[in-house]
């Protein structure tokens, strides 16, 4: 299994925006074959950093699966 992790600066004035790119994001990492484990911010004080975790099965080679290109990252600002 390869678990990739997604670091994030989010502007607090997008909040609403970030929320639609992280459900997007979930959507499409499903559609993958992956699984997504959430959505991380700290339990105390301010912060504008979050984290993402997401998780797909590892196939060796001989056409077995691999993460889809990009699967690791996402290519769009999160806000």
């Amino acid at each position: 299994m390869i678990t990739c992790v997604v670091h994030y600066t989010i502007d607090p004035a997008q909040l609403e925006a970030f929320e639609r790119f992280a459900r997007t994001w979930m959507r499409l990492v499903a559609r993958r074959g992956g699984v997504h484990h959430g959505y991380f911010l700290p339990a105390e004080g301010a912060s504008d950093r979050a984290e993402a975790l997401f998780s797909f099965e590892r196939r060796e080679a001989g056409g077995q699966r691999q993460p889809p290109p990009g699967a690791c990252g996402p290519s769009a600002a999160a806000a």
